[in-house]
């Protein structure tokens, strides 16, 4: 049987480089660069008849499953045109799944180097940002765009924060493993050091929380790796309260957390007096109001409300409660787990929690796999973040990469 030719092998993975090295900054070239990808894959394996299997397939047959749920989802929608759009939205679903089966198995050094080029994406953003950001602030004197979706400014700032976390983790594997950005500690550090800094001026209530989670994950790594316990504790309890400290030291930062922690005590006095009085427009209030709303379409649709239909069904429940501003803001579930529930019913729900159980049962030692997972865990609890291109291909492709790491070949 003829293998794939090296030097195509070669090109399928400098695209993969590419793509990764785009998702953090490039978000309209990511359309293209994955169907370049599947066409190359599917170019060489129906040309040489070769089939890859992935090291792990629970995940990616998991995510395709969901796609299929999707589709089945047409069968009872009362909105189609609103279904195919959102269809077409998540093919990623189905996409990066047949690129695990066709593509060669990806060693731990090449593994290293879609790291390394997601990094790299990463703080080409961080640039990007940083400079439009001091653009504006020049000339209308705003230091607003120094912060949140104005410095993100077209990317949710949510999603910048979990790229910046995941790349934080990544940075901090390193270091723990004794390797640094061009053998430059200093410069390693500093680097870690700039992406909690942008984390912070994001002002993203989940991205600070994913930051200290990767900390958290990086310490028991840490000492998993032989690092001294106490050495490994210290230094994760120092780098957590530096970054606490800097988040109530800016005032647009720790606004959005005591404004949170205000919202979130109201509600439960609210729940208490069984108050129905409409939530304010904060962000922390709107997303109880979602929370609510999409885990009582849930309740009333344990198969779900068919694809297409599930804003639809929020509003109803929106309107019918008072809540104006979700309504006319059409806020989705901003969870993704009651996304899935209120959309796809419980089989949804149940499929991205098997999805996320295989990603961790899968790690086969390398940290990274289990940090990502509990990043998008994370996540999911305060975004629908599988709703949107940005959320969608970030999982989509790290779920396709990690199920291809070729166990056989170690660093």
């Amino acid at each position: 049987m003829e293998l794939p030719t090296p030097k195509r092998n070669n090109l399928l993975f400098q695209l993969l480089l590419a793509l990764a090295f785009a998702i953090p900054w490039a978000k309209r070239a990511l359309p293209s660069l994955i169907v370049l990808i599947l066409l190359i894959a599917c170019y060489d394996s129906f040309r040489n008849r070769t089939f890859a299997r992935p090291t792990t397939f629970v995940a990616p047959l998991g995510l395709c499953a969901l796609f299929l749920l999707m589709v089945a989802g047409l069968t009872y929608t009362e909105h189609p045109e609103t279904a195919i759009n959102e269809l077409g939205i998540k093919l990623s679903f189905l996409v990066f799944p047949l690129l695990a089966f066709i593509t060669p198995s990806i060693t731990h050094e090449n593994i290293s180097k879609i790291q390394h080029a997601f990094i790299s994406g990463c703080f080409l953003f961080i640039g990007i940002a940083t400079v439009h950001a001091s653009y504006h602030i020049v000339h209308s004197g705003d230091f607003y765009f120094a912060t949140y979706d104005r410095l993100s400014w077209y990317i949710h700032p949510t999603y910048a924060a979990q790229y910046q976390a995941f790349t934080v983790y990544l940075l901090a594997a390193m270091a723990i493993n004794g390797r640094y950005l061009f053998n430059k500690a200093i410069l390693h550090f500093g680097a870690i050091v700039l992406a909690l800094l942008f984390i912070v001026l994001l002002s993203s209530k989940a991205g600070y929380i994913s930051a200290i989670l990767v900390m958290f994950i990086s310490m028991v790594q840490a000492i998993g790796s032989g690092i001294a316990k106490s050495k490994s504790v210290a230094g994760f309890l120092l780098a957590s309260s530096l970054f606490i400290f800097i988040i109530f030291s800016l005032p647009i930062s720790s606004a959005r957390v005591e404004n949170a922690i205000a919202d979130i005590q109201v509600a439960k006095q609210k729940s208490e007096e069984n108050d129905t009085t409409p939530a304010q427009g904060t962000s922390t209030q709107m997303r109880i109001v979602t929370w609510r709303s999409a885990l009582t379409v849930l309740m009333a649709h344990p198969f779900g409300t068919g694809t297409g239909d599930t804003q639809y069904a929020l509003n109803g429940i929106y309107l019918a409660n008072s809540e104006t501003i979700p309504a006319e803001k059409n806020l989705n579930a901003h969870n993704q787990f009651l996304q899935f529930g209120a959309e796809l019913g419980w089989p949804g729900l149940l499929m991205l929690l098997l999805i996320l159980y295989a990603l961790w049962k899968s790690y086969g030692g390398d940290y990274s796999v289990r940090a990502f997972a509990l990043i998008c865990a994370l996540n999911f609890l305060f975004e629908s973040t599988l709703e949107a291109q940005a959320g969608i291909v970030f999982f989509s492709f790290w779920l396709m990469v990690y199920s291809k790491i070729d166990e056989g070949i170690q660093e």
